[in-house]
């Protein structure tokens, strides 16, 4: 990695958390608008989304930075494959989010066109400047809510009032979370829960104590997808483990709990089912020992890795060298 690259990400992540997420959210969104312009704003937050999930995953800073010059060389169609495989593994990590967070990933089947695939691109790349995979490993992105800071950004005052949605602030849902503070193996319940903070400051408080969260039940609900979707991508940046349910309806009914733990078993069962045809598959490959094909994006990734530089000419030999013909046309003055 060049001291330019090193630099440049280490000035891009603010020592603050949140105006960390802020600064992303706000390249976010003028990277998105500036070069599409659509309402489709889930697509460019599944991007941000799909990039943090690898920062929490990511097993040591370097590794993460090799990935990061990889993603940058891609042009618009490898990127979109790299964000389409993204999710992808996620899906298969956690298929009891699947049913929430389809919402984010639901356009990666329609192929989309050059131009939004564009958006895509200088989504990611204005993401990755500004440091997005600058907090990595499972407390990466822990502490804040980076996707909600997006949301917020991204969705105008005029939209949000349309639709009657007006965002609670991170700072007042946190300390609210912190005052609840439950013990392990309770039931946390959060019927309105926007993209999740109170949750968040529950079990951080919760951790503050010296309590894991993990051993805590956690249901989160909201009427909008598009938040439900980052509440449940936020659940697990967070680290709550797998005793989470995310449901999307009505939280003055209790109707949506019924609905998002039969979803979240469906989502379980299908999974279960397709990684049982998949082994099937390689078994057969290796039976028959036939070669695995390469993929869409390893292909991309290949044609991007950069060329090694070319060999340094080789020093003239005393015996050929004619040091009068070189005098003579004054190259060497």
């Amino acid at each position: 990695m060049t001291t330019t690259t090193v630099a440049r990400r280490a000035n891009a992540v603010p020592s603050d958390p949140r105006e960390h997420a802020r600064a992303i959210a706000e390249a976010v969104d003028e990277a998105w608008h500036s070069r599409y312009g659509g309402s489709r704003i889930e697509v460019p937050m599944s991007v941000v989304a799909a990039l943090a999930l690898v920062a929490r995953e990511a097993p040591d800073a370097e590794q993460l930075d090799r990935l990061g010059e990889a993603a940058e060389r891609l042009d618009h169609e490898g990127f979109w494959l790299l964000v389409q495989r993204l999710w992808c593994e996620f899906a298969a990590l956690r298929p009891d989010l699947n049913p929430r967070t389809k919402h984010l990933w639901y356009w990666i089947d329609e192929e989309p066109d050059e131009t939004t695939q564009r958006a895509i691109h200088a989504v990611g790349q204005a993401a990755l400047r500004r440091g997005v995979f600058g907090r990595f490993g499972p407390d990466g992105w822990g502490d804040t809510d980076l996707l909600g800071m997006l949301l917020q950004t991204m969705k105008s005052h005029g939209g949000r009032k349309g639709i009657g949605q007006f965002l609670t602030p991170e700072s007042v849902t946190l300390l609210l979370g912190r005052m609840v503070a439950p013990n392990e193996g309770a039931r946390v319940l959060e019927p309105c829960a926007g993209t999740g903070t109170m949750l968040l400051g529950a079990a951080q408080a919760m951790r503050e104590n010296g309590l894991d969260p993990t051993q805590c039940e956690w249901w989160a609900n909201d009427l909008d997808p598009l938040a439900a979707a980052l509440c449940a991508v936020n659940l697990h940046l967070w680290g709550l483990g797998w005793r989470v349910v995310v449901g999307c309806g009505d939280g003055l009914q209790d109707a949506w709990m019924h609905e998002a733990l039969r979803d979240r078993q469906v989502a379980i069962d299908e999974m279960q089912a397709a990684w049982r045809q998949a082994m099937q598959i390689v078994a057969v490959r290796q039976l028959l020992d036939l070669p695995t094909p390469e993929s869409d994006l390893e292909r991309a990734m290949r044609k991007a890795r950069p060329k090694p530089p070319p060999p340094p000419p080789p020093a003239p030999a005393s015996s050929t060298f004619d040091a009068d013909a070189v005098y003579r046309q004054g190259s060497l003055f």
